[in-house]
């Protein structure tokens, strides 16, 4: 998920620098040099932001599964208890 944001993030500010270079009518060499610098900031960023976003989704996730297992645990336990009185 980090690489995704990072490519995307990149990709954006990217292009959005070559626009506003062209729509300016800015030199070549130096909308490329903004466009690059750009990129790599917000992949970073990007990068950073993707790592936490998945850290975020796997907790919750693994949290989730959790629970239902101590659930499906519990009801288990409580079948197993119930017919072991029922023979008795």
């Amino acid at each position: 998920m980090a690489r995704n944001y990072a490519g995307v993030l990149g990709l954006i500010a990217f292009v959005t620098v070559l626009v506003r270079g062209y729509l300016d009518m800015g030199g070549i060499e130096s909308t490329l040099q903004v466009a690059c610098i750009a990129m790599a900031l917000f992949a970073a960023t990007g990068w950073f932001i993707g790592g936490a976003a998945e850290r975020i989704v796997d907790e919750s996730v693994r949290e989730r599964v959790n629970q239902e297992l101590d659930k499906l645990q519990r009801e288990l336990q409580g079948e197993s208890e119930s017919s072991g009185n029922a023979s008795a």
